[in-house]
This record gives C-alpha cells, structure tokens and sequence, in this order.
C-alpha cells in the first residue's frame, strides 16, 4: 500500500489528522444545519429505501446508483445548485445552447418517443408515439429548439449503443465550435456525476434535475413509470 499507509513522518501524518479531523467537522455541520432544509425533497427517499432493502425492484443491485445515500443526494443537490450559479453568465453568453435529455424520458420499452442516431453520437427526437404523454415533453422541446434557435438531443444508452462522452464533446465542438453551452435533464446522481466531468473540460453548463426519476434503473421493468422533467424551467435557462 501506498498514502497514506505508509507515511511515517509525524509532521505529515498530524496534517493528514487536521484533515480529516476538518472533514468530519464539515459533514456534522452540514448534516445539522443543511440537510434539515433539503429533507422536504426527498419525502418519499426512506419508503424507497425500504424498498429497496426488501428486494421489492426488479433491478440491477450491483448499479451504485441505485444505493445513493441520502446524505449523498443533499451533497448533489448543493453541488448542482452551486456550480449553476458559478457558471450561469458563462451559460448564458454561450451563443449555442445544447440541451441533452435522458433515456428515461423514452420510457421502460424505449418506445414512447421516436429518435434517431446523429454523427455526434446522441440522438435525435423526430417524434413522439403518444401526444398525451408527458414524456412528449421531450419531443415538445425539441420543436421549440427548432423554432428559438437551441439544439436538443437525448441519450439512449444500453439498448442503443452510445459513444462514449470524450467522443461525443469532440463531435459537439466540430459541429458547434467552442463556445456552446450545454443545458443537461437528468437525476441527481448522474447530473452530479456528469456535471463536474463537463466543467473539468471547460464547457458551460447548467443542470436540470427531474421532478421524477421513474426508469427501469430505480424502479425496475416492470415497477418504471413516467419520468417527468420541469419544461418552464429548462425555457427559462434557454431564455438566459
């Protein structure tokens, strides 16, 4: 094993102490004073739990995702929220705007929304099967992008074969040049996860989170339900 295991110099082993002795400070201040704020948004977060410790979903367990914490939600919310703020102005001059929704929106079957594969990688939403659905939101969106001037492509993952993100942001840059911002819809984890991958390659983003996560990843095939995103908002960010 390397650090810190084999660091035997007191000096720094007292500043790996003073370290981690800050951390922990830092988390029972958060816990205490920021998490009884956020609880309100996660009202339904301990029934899911509950769930899932009774092996109630028909779901893929190894998927880290699937056992995010509650603390780890409230982290993701202030990071989400913080970086927005950080990089709104620079969003906000981009003069292209990209948004990329996620393959939720398609449903369980992936069949509630018509797409198609482009040279960037992501695809395109041509069409929506059920107009009534809400997840025609996407397909909505992608009709205003087309009259206000913005670009909306979505992701499918597993069952359709996606490039991976370096791939993808070389294509976006080729296509759109430099200075295009880039306006991501996904859940908490993976917008937390994503983001601070977008923003280490410079590229100004704003993050959406859903208003409800209902794919086949959190709920299982036969338990998913309607993913839903807040549209008002997202034209609101598009706006600037």
């Amino acid at each position: 094993m390397t650090f810190p295991y084999e660091i035997t110099d007191e000096k720094h082993l007292t500043h790996i102490r003073e370290y981690l002795k800050t951390v922990h400070q830092a988390q029972l201040a958060f816990t205490q004073s920021v998490t009884p704020i956020l609880e309100k948004f996660l009202t339904s977060f301990d029934s899911y739990q509950q769930a899932l410790s009774s092996g109630k979903f028909e779901i893929d367990y190894q998927n880290p995702l699937v056992y995010t914490r509650k603390e780890e939600y409230m982290l993701y919310m202030l990071l989400i929220e913080y970086s927005n703020h950080a990089m709104r102005a620079a969003f906000n001059t981009s003069p292209i705007k990209v948004v990329v929704l996620p393959r939720c929106l398609t449903g369980p079957n992936f069949d509630l929304l018509k797409v198609k594969r482009t040279r960037i990688g992501w695809h395109r939403i041509i069409g929506c099967n059920t107009r009534e659905n809400p997840s025609c939101d996407g397909w909505k969106l992608t009709e205003i992008g087309t009259e206000q001037g913005f670009e909306v492509f979505i992701t499918m993952g597993r069952r359709f074969k996606e490039p991976n993100f370096l791939k993808v942001f070389h294509n976006l840059r080729k296509k759109f040049g430099p200075n295009f911002g880039l306006l991501t819809v996904a859940c908490l984890p993976e917008l937390a996860l994503g983001k601070t991958y977008i923003m280490e390659m410079g590229i100004p983003t704003q993050a959406v989170p859903l208003l409800f996560s209902g794919c086949a990843k959190w709920l299982g095939e036969t338990q998913a339900v309607q993913t839903e995103f807040p549209m008002d908002y997202v034209l609101h960010l598009l706006k600037g």
